[in-house]
């Protein structure tokens, strides 16, 4: 979106994009454009075949120690979880099947090296841009990017970026993963895409590098000249191109401003998240890895609320390795002991498939086979990770949750499972805690509707805001078409959890949030009001919600929660929270 800003501010170009990592950067443009490598393609002669093909082993090879010299470079500035994106692209330039594909055109077509890669890559390409899967297609660049190393050491070329000049702001159709680990981030004062997405590599590493970043402008590219003055508002996903000095100052203002803000937050790490007449309130960090524990402990959340371990597997193709499994738990149950880790099953289906494991062609994947339907179907996988779980619950306080629960029946399968686990180890001698809780997350609606039947078989509830959303509006979360049908402030949403609140509460229960949501500050004193002392979210948001939440008193949260409760549609509930 393009408009132009009048007032005192002068007439100024403003761009709207997709806000993918917070900040403020004030700067020259940098226009960076990656140059479609020019492919020469030839015919070679027969005797000339085992030559050509070794020069594609020895380009391979120069490919391969580019590509972990990216690695360890990156491993300077990233957390070990985003440097694996760069394990997987030296996993991809070294696929068997990729390679006996390269080597097969250069033997039995006789092409060059050059157009042998060339034409490879295109083909796993043009299968990735038949899937449907987000996931998959943000992995094209990936791709993309491997190729064009293979091509540049065919050619002896560099594939970096170029130093930068002080205090600038990239702007470029994408960045590759490597691209963006090797900038200059003492540099660098932001990015901006005119592609891209909010669930791609390279907007995870603009997060873990703290580098301002707006991405999906259209149109961009065309209309901005390589030194024009840009400021990039990543807060809200503002671009002004050229603005005036007044617009400057203020923008610079608004920055020193939020650098102080940030710096402030801080000063709350070691105080408790209590309101101010004296209700405690537990701030838990959702991660995806041992890794992104350390954010969880650097801001002293108060445990892990949601370990998403779907993420475990998506750079190892073995679903059944216990040891691995075993080792990771432990781990994240040692650093954060005593404090309460909550480990949600496998959960892969709808927009968390793995490249690897055999999942059906689904029209609709989010009302298909996802979530405990397989863990129920593939118990093999199942009773590994229970079994994983099981012996690392002796390192600290473990609580397992068992996602996409829809039926009595389907939990008392899965309780039934987790019982014989635990016989097993018993059998075995294999030490375990067995007073491990265990809940269900509450993410669709019959669940929610019978939550006063479920709240007397499991020990706690943890309500998905993100599916329970989707599901409850029959709205896809990943579809832009109506992303405005989207919202957690729709009345039957908040009343499918002050339900499921009550009912916990009536049984004796814990809940908590953990999706989306429980980092929203507008909703913090409507989960409070209800009675919900668990909020788990991304660490980044735990310091500015306990701020929040030591500015509240729990008769006024109570008030507003039922206030909202009174409302008959979104808008109002909205603007309420956002008027009072």
């Amino acid at each position: 979106m393009i408009w132009r800003m009048g007032s005192r501010f002068m007439s100024c170009k403003v761009y709207q994009g997709i806000p993918v990592s917070k900040g403020i950067g004030i700067g020259k443009v940098y226009k960076y454009s990656r140059e479609k490598k020019i492919v020469n393609a030839a015919t070679i002669a027969s005797d000339n075949i085992e030559a050509e093909l070794q020069r594609y082993c020895q380009a391979k090879e120069r490919a391969n120690k580019r590509l972990k010299e990216i690695r360890d470079r990156a491993a300077q500035e990233l957390e070990a979880a985003e440097t694996k994106i760069f394990d997987a692209h030296v996993h991809m330039l070294n696929d068997p099947v990729l390679d006996q594909e390269i080597k097969g055109l250069i033997i039995n077509h006789k092409m060059n090296s050059e157009a042998a890669v060339n034409q490879a890559i295109d083909v796993v390409i043009e299968k990735f841009n038949r899937l449907e899967n987000n996931f998959f297609r943000e992995r094209i660049k990936d791709i993309q990017d491997v190729g064009n190393h293979l091509l540049s050491a065919l050619n002896g070329e560099n594939t970096s970026l170029h130093d930068l000049p002080a205090a600038s702001i990239i702007l470029a159709d994408d960045l590759t993963p490597s691209e963006t680990a090797l900038l200059d981030k003492d540099k660098l004062g932001g990015f901006i895409l005119s592609h891209g997405g909010e669930t791609s590599h390279t907007a995870i590493m603009a997060k873990s590098l703290t580098i301002p970043a707006v991405v999906n402008i259209e149109g961009i590219l065309e209309e901005v000249s390589q030194g024009d003055t840009i400021i990039l508002d990543g807060i809200v996903g503002k671009i002004y191109l050229n603005p005036s000095v007044e617009l400057l100052n203020k923008y610079r203002e608004r920055l020193a401003n939020y650098k102080k803000r940030q710096d402030d937050l801080l000063v709350l790490k070691d105080k408790a998240a209590v309101t101010i007449d004296g209700f405690k309130v537990q701030l838990a960090a959702n991660i995806a890895s041992e890794q992104e524990l350390e954010k969880a402990l650097e801001v002293n959340g108060d445990g892990i609320g949601l370990f998403r371990t779907e993420f475990l597997y998506m750079n190892n193709d073995d679903l059944k390795n216990e040891e691995r499994q075993y080792n990771v738990y432990r781990k994240v149950l040692t650093a954060m002991a005593p404090k309460p880790v909550v480990v949600r099953a496998l959960d892969i289906g709808g927009d968390k498939d793995l490249p690897y494991f055999d999942s059906p062609d689904e029209i609709n994947p989010f009302l298909g086979w996802r979530g405990i339907r397989i863990l129920l179907d593939r118990q093999d996988i199942f009773r590994s990770q229970l079994r994983a779980l099981l012996r690392a619950s002796t390192c600290g306080n473990l609580k397992i949750i068992f996602p996409m629960i829809s039926s009595l029946e389907q939990l008392r399968k899965t309780k039934d499972l987790f019982a014989g686990v635990k016989s097993e180890l018993e059998l075995a001698g294999i030490a375990y805690n067995p007073n491990v809780e265990t809940g269900i997350m509450i993410e669709v609606p019959a669940t929610a509707v019978l939550a006063e039947l479920f709240a007397a078989e499991v020990d706690f509830f943890s309500i998905g805001t993100n599916d329970l959303v989707q599901y409850t509006l029959a709205v896809d979360r990943n579809n832009s078409k109506i992303a405005n049908l989207y919202s957690p402030y729709h009345p039957a949403v908040l009343k499918l959890i002050d339900q499921v609140a009550r009912a916990a509460k009536r049984n004796g229960i814990g809940v908590e949030i953990c999706g989306e949501a429980a980092a929203d500050p507008l909703l913090t004193p409507v989960f409070l009001g209800m009675g919900i002392r668990v909020l788990s979210m991304n660490p980044g948001s735990i310091l500015e919600i306990k701020r929040d939440v030591r500015r509240l008193k729990q008769h006024n949260a109570e008030e507003k929660a039922a206030r909202v409760l009174e409302f008959k549609t979104e808008k109002e509930i909205e603007d309420y929270l956002k008027n009072s």
